[in-house]
């Protein structure tokens, strides 16, 4: 288990788990641009599967049910896993590092929607079956790119609002599937190997340590300041994929 960055990963991996744990999601959202500093994203989004999936699977657990959700919200869930398919296999076999642009385009559409005077309100309203099904189509097209599909998921979210419980067990579910088909394609293309899979390992305990800590001050956050957690986190992940993608 050998890595030049080792500390660094460490560090990256505990901090991301104890963000997760905090809010309930977003074990990838913290942890891929800060890999990025040092690897490239392929590797980057290799090394967050694991702890990715099971994170998500402990947060969907701890207050939601597998078949409640699956049951409410099997049509988003469907049309991630279909997203996720394609854009894992374009990450995989077609990588660019400007599948980062992506993310940040939609981030700044949705951040900036009032301003465009940009909603889903109206179109969730009259089609809510096919606006989620889009929506979830390209959360996982995304996130299969570039290993974050929490901001088009949150943009669906916030329109059906969705209580936080709620909203943490759909988030769990769709990276549970996500995770799940890009391991599944990761090894097809027998991207695992002996060594990396230790570091994977010792990783996912890492951020469950986290995770840990994170729950302990979960309770504490109330529905106001969970979304306004949610905008300033997406305003500072957007300009960092942008700058990222050019000067990095």
């Amino acid at each position: 288990m050998q890595s030049e960055f080792l500390l660094f990963e460490v560090i990256i991996v505990l901090l991301a788990g104890f963000f997760h744990g905090v809010v309930g999601f977003g074990f990838p959202m913290v942890a891929t641009p800060l890999f990025v500093l040092f690897l490239d994203l392929k590797q980057a989004v290799l090394y967050t599967l694991f702890p990715t999936l099971i994170t998500n699977v402990v947060s969907l657990k701890k207050a939601n049910s597998f078949s409640h959700i699956w049951k409410e919200f099997w049509p988003l869930i469907l049309s991630v896993m279909v997203g996720s398919i394609i854009g894992t296999n374009l990450l995989v076999v077609y990588y660019s590092h400007y599948f980062k642009l992506v993310i940040a385009a939609v981030m700044l559409l949705y951040l900036n929607k009032e301003r465009l005077r940009f909603s889903l309100t109206h179109a969730v309203a009259k089609q809510q079956g096919v606006v989620t099904v889009i929506m979830g189509f390209v959360s996982g097209l995304v996130g299969g790119m570039a290993n974050i599909m929490s901001p088009v998921l949150i943009m669906l979210i916030l329109e059906l609002k969705l209580d936080k419980k709620h909203a943490i067990g759909v988030m769990s579910f769709c990276f549970i599937a996500n995770k799940t088909l890009q391991i599944l394609i990761f090894g097809y293309h027998g991207s695992f190997t002996v060594e990396n899979s230790m570091l994977i390992a010792f990783f996912v305990l890492v951020s469950l340590i986290g995770f840990w800590i994170g729950t302990k001050i979960h309770e504490r956050i109330n529905e106001k300041l969970y979304t306004m957690i949610l905008n300033r986190m997406l305003w500072v992940i957007s300009f960092y994929l942008i700058f990222s993608t050019f000067y990095i």
